[in-house]
């Protein structure tokens, strides 16, 4: 569908708001929630009418691109297996200064032991870890606020790192934070074997999703921890999980029996 001017440039800063948060943009303009986030966190500035005009525009577009009835969601990026998490240490190890480092390091943690998009990996402060009776958390920030409990082994690095560092844990010498590429290009660029498995933000957020949904964590827990709107939302992810509801009608049915 060949867009105007005005749809192309709404859609466009749409789109770059997607990539920071980690979001395939047909799924999200299907998604009131994320719009409203949209227009909020990217819009601010804009005055009543142009905010009316981009809602009314991604509405538009979001009903236009809505999967048919009957057919499958998109598939969320495959989660990694041990064997590759082995190697993303491995390698976060290997970098060649501190800060490179800790900067992988970070991302590791974040992305796949708290299940944060980039835009949340970036705002992530050392003053957002939290300890409380034993356990570890994580304050999220910004339109999906959230406290996300960390496991044993991402927990115990981030208190490290946060002993050191109480402002910005990602790359905190950056002056400006909502950028694509303030995490895309550390993750892009970390030394190691070309042939070996590379970083991705949204393989790190699928290996948090399915590892929960691998367990007994109840799905509206699962959804509160990772910034997720409804249970359906976790069908793009339940296709990795072997036992796991299969599809939108069988995540709501299980969802009603945890209650």
């Amino acid at each position: 569908m060949a867009l105007g001017q005005r749809d192309a440039s709404v859609l466009r800063r749409f789109e770059e708001f997607c990539a920071l948060e980690g979001l395939t943009v047909d799924r999200a303009l299907e998604n009131g929630d994320v719009v409203e986030a949209f227009l909020t966190i990217s819009c601010s500035t804009l005055r009543a009418h142009s905010l009316g005009t981009y809602r009314s525009t991604l509405r538009r577009l979001g009903g236009a691109s809505r999967t048919p009835r009957g057919f499958a969601a998109s598939l969320a990026p495959g989660p990694y297996d041990e064997r590759d998490l082995a190697a993303l240490w491995s390698r976060a190890r290997s970098q060649g200064n501190e800060r490179r480092v800790a900067n992988a390091t970070v991302l590791l943690c974040a992305m796949v032991g708290a299940g944060l998009r980039p835009r949340e990996v970036a705002h992530l402060r050392g003053s957002d870890v939290l300890r409380s009776n034993g356990r570890v958390s994580v304050r999220v920030r910004g339109a999906t606020a959230r406290l996300v409990p960390i496991d044993e082994l991402h927990a115990s690095v981030l208190v490290m790192l946060a002993d050191e560092q109480r402002g910005y844990l990602f790359r905190p010498g950056a002056s400006v934070r909502d950028t694509k590429n303030l995490v895309g290009e550390i993750a892009a660029t970390l030394v190691g074997d070309p042939d070996e498995v590379t970083l991705s933000s949204g393989r790190g957020r699928s290996t948090f999703i399915c590892r929960h949904l691998a367990g007994d964590t109840p799905l509206r827990e699962l959804c509160a921890m990772a910034g997720l709107v409804d249970v359906e939302s976790l069908a793009r992810y339940a296709r990795y999980v072997r036992g796991a509801p299969q599809t939108k009608a069988e995540l709501r049915a299980l969802t009603k029996r945890q209650r």
